[in-house]
């Protein structure tokens, strides 16, 4: 084995599924020396009860992790449930004294499309993909504080840029803001938080019907060719902090939100249509990295804004 990740302590949600994006960072770390509390629900892809829970998932996957020589601990219960991130962070400080990684990956589909998405759909999804990243980053930020060190992952989606599900999109889109706001806070403590966009195999995308598409991503699109990128942004020597990054396929490449050179207009509508196809020529944009960057971008002096 090697050490890169030696006497490291990490959480990793989802990561039950021996394919999935959740168990190939959790077993490239805890090949790297790294301590695992591996975290899965059991759920089906679409995170219905009536799709079955498999409680031995998690347990089963840790195990894979022990025999091949690492050290990992099992939890699951449901990340939507802030008692299930306490209960994560407090087996990591029993058994080891301390928390250094948070990898959120922990997910699921919708089967429906919009506009035929209701308020049941898109909740389900807030609970796991928004309020689990929150729920878990509240149970480590206190160690990671006290220590002066922290690194945390969040995992969007390509499905963000725009996608027929819409509860999917929705909120891994709302994922960019919260890691946004992580990194700020984080940046006085050592902590930093990127956000993750994979393209790959999983047990979501498995769940896809049978096409050229789906065979292409099986054969080119491992879950394990996404591992490296993780584990380089949560290692000591990696300080980039609030970044977005899709991966897949073995390239990545980084994301960024950006603006146009701002458009001067006065109180009428003809003025914003002259304006409105320079400001969709792409050539000359601005990456935008915060609420601040924004207003700077627009006018504010840069001594003004309070964000």
């Amino acid at each position: 084995m090697a050490s890169e990740f030696q006497d490291r302590v990490a959480l990793v949600t989802g990561a039950g599924d021996e394919i999935g994006l959740g168990f190939a960072h959790a077993s490239y770390l805890a090949e790297r020396g790294a301590k695992i509390v591996l975290n899965d629900f059991g759920s089906g892809t679409l995170g219905l009860a009536e799709q079955g829970i498999n409680p031995d998932i998690a347990e089963d996957a840790a195990q894979r992790i022990r025999d091949a020589g690492g050290e990992a601990i099992a939890n699951n219960g449901d990340v939507g449930d802030e008692t299930t991130a306490q209960q994560m962070a407090s087996a990591a400080l029993e058994a080891w004294g301390r928390i250094d990684i948070l990898i959120n990956n922990a997910g699921f589909a919708s089967a429906s499309f919009f506009p035929d998405i209701d308020a049941d759909d898109m909740h389900r999804h807030v609970g796991v993909t928004l309020l689990g990243c929150l729920n878990t980053a509240k149970a480590v930020w206190p160690h990671m504080v006290e220590r002066g060190h922290g690194r945390i992952i969040n995992t969007g989606s390509p499905a963000c840029f725009g996608n027929p599900t819409a509860s999917y999109a929705a909120t891994k889109s709302g994922l960019f803001g919260f890691t946004r706001t992580q990194a700020i806070f984080g940046q006085a403590h050592n902590i930093t938080a990127n956000l993750l966009l994979p393209a790959a195999i999983s047990r979501l995308t498995e769940g896809l019907p049978e096409s050229p598409f789906k065979s292409h991503l099986r054969e080119h699109f491992g879950a394990e060719k996404v591992a490296p990128v993780v584990a380089h942004l949560v290692s000591d020597q990696c300080t980039v902090n609030g970044e977005a990054f899709t991966v897949g396929g073995g390239q990545f490449a980084r994301i960024v939100y950006a603006a146009s050179p701002a458009q001067e207009i006065d109180l009428t509508m003809e003025s914003v249509a002259q304006g409105m196809a320079s400001a969709m020529d792409t050539s000359d944009w601005t990456p935008q990295g915060s609420t601040a960057e924004s207003l700077v971008h627009l006018g504010m002096p840069p001594e003004l804004e309070q964000m």
